[in-house]
């Protein structure tokens, strides 16, 4: 089994800021939230389950929990690090912040997390807000730790991801052999527009069910009419934690609108349902709840390309995160080696087994 989707957080601050350039360590010092964006809504009872990973006097755990809980309870051979709050470092103001706190951060991955736990591997933090220092620390990073595997952006973002002024981000990233992985969070907050298209949301839940989501959704519109995988042909990119079950209606929309509107994307000579099936997978976590009729979900999203397209992600140590047990029930079993392992194996690459020198 290979899981996708592991959160980890900054647990003792200090360890953190031995990483970070001197000349920003003392304000990010002075900030308690170490100057990320925060929340305009929270979770009403915490974003970790009742037992995980966020719990107070348990952090200087963290690595060995998530071993023991995430790894060894289910035998998996390999799991995905992303960052937890971190990631909406590209919505905060200062793009020179956020440049400092992005490469202390993969340097602290590399060393507190990496070098002490061989099963896992990691995602490069950028300052997507400063599309130039984003390539030149997803360059630096790559060539310094083999273990990391993808560039992480959060789908929270100034503007859709297709836009040219991101193009740096994915040219590093094809040129080092990386993924993208673009995860839900931050929708609203900082630098980011609202998710949902109307205006920030009032409540937690709205956001859940909306603003995770149509963010992605959006992200992956605009990579494929902008014709980012036309200019670079070996990228591949992971929508982590925005849902499935959309995926298949959204595809007809944009194929059907395709086939009226190719003459405003010329450079599009495939329909994009084919170009999402060659450059773009889809974690697991949400697996939407049916209601009894998995049955019916499987089917929708055979015909947008299932089960090829389906990368397992747990999303531990979450409130909602996915037990690979349930889910492992819940795939048609023909279904089952491909999402679980196979998919992720294959989008990963040579990448997902290097170590450093």
């Amino acid at each position: 089994m290979i899981d996708c989707d592991i959160h980890h957080v900054v647990a003792d601050q200090d360890e953190f800021l031995s990483y970070m350039e001197p000349g920003q360590r003392e304000w990010f010092k002075t900030r308690g939230d170490l100057g990320l964006p925060g929340y305009p809504w929270t979770h009403p009872f915490g974003f970790a389950q009742e037992d995980g990973l966020f719990e107070p006097g348990y952090a200087p755990g963290a690595l060995e929990r998530i071993g023991r809980e995430a790894l060894d309870a289910y035998g998996a051979e390999i799991g995905i690090l992303h960052a937890n709050d971190a990631s909406t470092v590209s919505l905060m103001a200062s793009p020179y912040r956020a440049a400092a706190f992005a490469r202390a951060h993969n340097d602290w991955v590399s060393e507190c997390w990496l070098d002490r736990e061989p099963r896992l591997r990691g995602a490069i933090l950028c300052p997507a807000q400063d599309p130039l220092a984003a390539a030149r620390e997803i360059r630096r990073a790559a060539e310094e730790d083999g273990r990391f595997v993808e560039v992480l952006l959060c789908a929270g973002s100034e503007r859709p991801y297709g836009e040219p002024r991101y193009l740096p981000i994915f040219e590093a990233a094809a040129d080092c052999g990386l993924k993208v992985a673009i995860h839900t969070s931050g929708e609203g907050m900082g630098l980011a527009a609202p998710g949902g298209g109307v205006g920030p949301h009032t409540f937690y839940i709205e956001w859940h069910t909306v603003g995770s989501a149509t963010s992605v959704m959006s992200h992956m519109v605009s990579l494929i009419c902008n014709g980012v995988f036309e200019r670079f042909p070996t990228l591949k990119v992971m929508l982590l934690e925005g849902g499935v079950a959309w995926m298949p209606g959204l595809l007809w929309r944009l194929d059907t609108n395709w086939r009226g509107l190719r003459a405003e994307v010329p450079w599009l000579e495939r329909k994009p349902s084919e170009i999402l099936r060659d450059h773009i997978r889809f974690s697991t976590q949400p697996l939407e709840h049916t209601d009894g009729r998995d049955d019916l979900l499987f089917e929708l999203l055979e015909a947008a390309g299932g089960p090829d397209i389906l990368c397992f992600a747990s999303d531990y140590p979450h409130w909602d995160w996915d037990d690979p047990k349930h889910v492992l029930n819940r795939l048609p079993p023909e279904w089952r080696d491909r999402v679980m392992h196979q998919n992720a194996a294959a989008f990963y690459g040579e990448r997902l087994g290097l170590i450093r020198a």
